[in-house]
């Protein structure tokens, strides 16, 4: 019967080990960021407002200082729409506006090799730059339902960034 505490120990023992070194290297890791950290999503602070030309919002919490400006889908003449608008990135670390969708149908996005090039992250927004998709020689957002969408109304729409995380917003449908 001696033997049995001694086993039930060393169990013990090779148990707590691992936990307490991948506990360490949680906490290393999370000290070792060089300062960049994600707050919770419910600390950020953000403001919208809509206006004939478009959309604005901006969002700030930590690492984060996002603006966009004058947000809104046009309508070609030949039935093609984008979404246009300035995305400026004020904060400290590099952004990427990932994915897009308007009225829930995902957009495709198109990078702009020399300013705001496309990855696998998504469309490059440098900290301290500004993005203006839609703008000639500028990253773009085209969508796949413009046909469906109206003149004079306003869609919702959803952007989802690397850094920022998600930002829903209404944005005015406009004619070219």
């Amino acid at each position: 019967m001696a033997i049995m505490p001694s086993m039930r120990h060393r169990s013990r023992a090779a148990i707590a080990l691992p936990v307490l070194a991948l506990s360490a290297a949680l906490a290393l890791s999370g000290c070792s960021s060089g300062g960049v950290q994600r707050e919770l999503p419910g600390a950020a602070q953000s403001s919208s407002s809509t206006g004939a030309d478009g959309t604005d919002f901006s969002v700030t919490s930590r690492n984060v200082d996002l603006k966009i400006i004058k947000a809104a889908v046009h309508l070609g003449a030949s039935g093609g729409a984008q979404l246009e608008m300035g995305v400026t990135n004020a904060g400290p670390v590099t952004e990427h506006l990932a994915v897009v969708a308007v009225e829930g149908k995902r957009a495709t996005l198109q990078g702009a090799p020399a300013t705001n090039p496309l990855s696998v992250a998504g469309v490059l927004i440098a900290s301290g730059s500004t993005a203006s998709f839609g703008a000639a020689n500028g990253p773009r957002v085209v969508l796949t339902n413009g046909a469906a969408l109206k003149v004079g109304g306003t869609v919702p729409v959803m952007l989802q960034f690397g850094v920022a995380g998600m930002v829903r917003i209404d944005v005015p449908v406009l004619a070219d």
